[in-house]
Order: structure tokens, then C-alpha cells, then sequence
């Protein structure tokens, strides 16, 4: 089973946020393929996948919003492969009752992001929404992929400041995005600490030694098993984001540096988190073959390696 935890759709960039949309172009100014976050190359997107999270987006801080009449039909039309995880803004008036009705809209979780959002995460107002996630078993995704704007808060990124949510709410599922990086350190910590607290790779997995360093220190402190998948789409696609984890050892070969075991690799990509994390029913998983190759024991050639 390959879930790719966080994959984003919007119309236009400009529900973005006027800043984040800028920051947005700006970072893919120089790309040959610009990110396409339509429905149609989605639908490509899920070949290399078996499910997949919709992640929707808003921030008043930011002024930007991404309609959930957008997302729900793609999910809707995807025979139970796309789950939606509802975007809650905990400053927003109706905060607690966006989480309160999310079951009944048909989301599976709830994202938010303490840094685009400029909120403390044990603001009594987030707390609040912590606290109803809980109740209603919503998994909370936590973070963003993408590029960064001027006005985020990134004071509020930290992720050890989600220890006192840890703390407060023990049955409430928390995924950390991207590894938390900058804060990989932090993230990690938490990891050990917490049952209930998880993170996925994307971002990361487009940064190849970052990765390689990553996964070594989770590897060190012995929670590898709380790594889950996520591609980022579309600032990157599951198919290449599954490769680059595969070929993270291609970084070290011929040399005395620690390799990251294949299998601990395949468990990180493989690993079910619909069921982990409660979101839903698992589909029925594809057939990968291209998945199974890369899984295989045998040695990944790199682009432009000949024999």
C-alpha cells in the first residue's frame, strides 16, 4: 500500500495568498515544468500511488484560501483512493466547528500550519481546535511543503512546540510535514516522545542529502517506523519522489558512510497510514510494477550511467 499523505490542488494560484502565491512563482521561476496542481495531472500523479491525501488550504493571516467545492468532487470521483484532509485556520471564528462538522463534509483529517497561519500551537484558541480533533478522531496534519513568505511566522514552526499538544491530547494523531526541517532535530524528539506523533517526507525527499541525513538520524534514534510517505505534489510527483527515496543510498556507495537498508526504505513507502492514522478504508492496492523494481534488492542505476 503507497499513500501519499500530502498532494495539493488549487484553480488558481492567487487563492494562495497574494504572498504565497508570489513566493510560489518565484521559487518555480527557474524550473523547466512548472507545477501543475490541476485535476487532470493529478490523475496521472495517482498512477505511481494507491491513495492519496487531498490537502486543502487557508489563512486569514495570508488572506488566502483554497474553496473545499473545489477539492471535494476530485475526491468524491476518485472510488475511495483520495481522502481530504480539511484546512482549519484555528484563528478563524468557526474554527471549532469546521473540525465538529468535518466527518459529516466528508473530510478525513484536518490541516493546519502554526507558521502560515501566524498562531501559537498551545493558543487557547488552537488548543480548542486540538481538543475537538480529538474528540471526533481526526488525524491533524501539520505544515507545508512549499516555499515560505515574508509574512510567515516562522517562530511558530518549531516543532517542539507541539509537545505541550502531544502532552494535552495523547489520542490525537499529529503528522509533522516535511520532517519538520528546518527543525529536523526537533521532530525527531518528538518522535521518540510521543505514540501518537508522526511525519512525513515531503520537501525533503527533493533534497537528497538532507534526506539521507534524515533518515540516518531517524534510523539512530530508532523511530524510522514513524516516517510516512508524501510526495508534496505538485512541487514534486509521487513517482519521482518514491525513486529519490529508493537512490538515497546512491549518495554514499563506495564509501565507509552508513547506508539506509532497502527494507527499512520499502517499509517508509509501503507503509499503510490510511489505517494507521484512521483516515478511512484502504483501497485495494494496485499493481506496481515499476514500485516492485524499485523495492527490489537490486542496484538502482543513476541518469546517464551506462551498462
Amino acid at each position: 500500500m503507497i499513500v501519499d499523505l500530502e498532494m495539493r490542488l488549487w484553480a488558481r494560484t492567487d487563492d494562495l495568498g497574494d504572498q504565497l502565491s508570489a513566493a510560489v512563482r518565484r521559487s518555480n521561476a527557474s524550473r523547466w515544468l512548472q507545477p501543475d496542481p490541476s485535476p487532470e495531472t493529478l490523475e496521472t500523479a495517482l498512477g505511481a500511488v494507491d491513495a492519496g491525501v487531498i490537502v486543502g488550504f487557508q489563512s486569514e493571516l495570508l488572506r488566502g484560501a483554497v474553496p473545499e467545492s473545489y477539492l471535494r468532487p476530485v475526491v468524491e470521483r476518485s472510488n475511495g483512493r483520495l481522502f481530504l484532509a480539511r484546512a482549519v485556520d484555528p484563528m478563524a471564528r468557526d474554527a471549532a466547528s469546521m473540525v465538529e462538522n468535518a466527518r459529516r463534509d466528508g473530510a478525513s483529517a484536518i490541516w493546519v500550519d502554526p507558521c502560515l497561519q501566524g498562531f501559537h500551537p498551545s493558543d487557547t484558541r488552537a488548543m480548542r481546535v486540538f481538543d475537538r480533533a480529538e474528540v471526533e478522531q481526526l488525524p491533524v496534519f501539520v505544515g507545508w511543503s512549499g516555499p515560505l513568505p515574508a509574512a510567515a511566522r516562522l517562530e511558530f514552526g518549531r516543532p517542539y512546540l507541539l509537545d505541550e499538544v502531544a502532552r494535552a491530547f495523547p489520542r490525537l494523531s499529529l503528522v509533522i510535514g516535511g520532517l519538520g526541517s528546518p527543525f529536523a532535530s526537533e521532530t525527531i524528539a518528538l518522535l521518540g516522545k510521543h505514540d501518537r506523533v508522526f511525519t512525513h517526507l515531503a520537501g525533503v525527499v527533493a533534497r537528497p542529502w538532507e534526506l539521507l541525513h534524515t533518515l540516518q538520524a531517524c534510523r539512530d534514534a530508532g523511530v524510522d517506523r514513524k516516517l510516512l510517505f508524501a510526495s508534496g505534489y505538485p512541487f514534486d510527483m509521487p513517482a519521482r519522489a518514491i525513486e529519490a527515496i529508493y537512490a538515497v543510498n546512491s549518495w554514499v556507495q563506495s564509501t565507509p558512510l552508513p547506508h539506509i537498508s532497502r527494507s527499512v526504505l520499502r517499509e517508509i513507502v509501503e507503509r499503510d497510514a490510511i489505517s494507521l492514522l484512521g483516515l478511512g478504508v484502504p483501497p485495494v492496492p494496485g499493481s506496481r510494477e515499476t514500485q516492485r523494481t524499485l523495492a527490489s534488492d537490486a542496484r538502482l542505476r543513476l541518469t546517464g550511467e551506462s551498462g
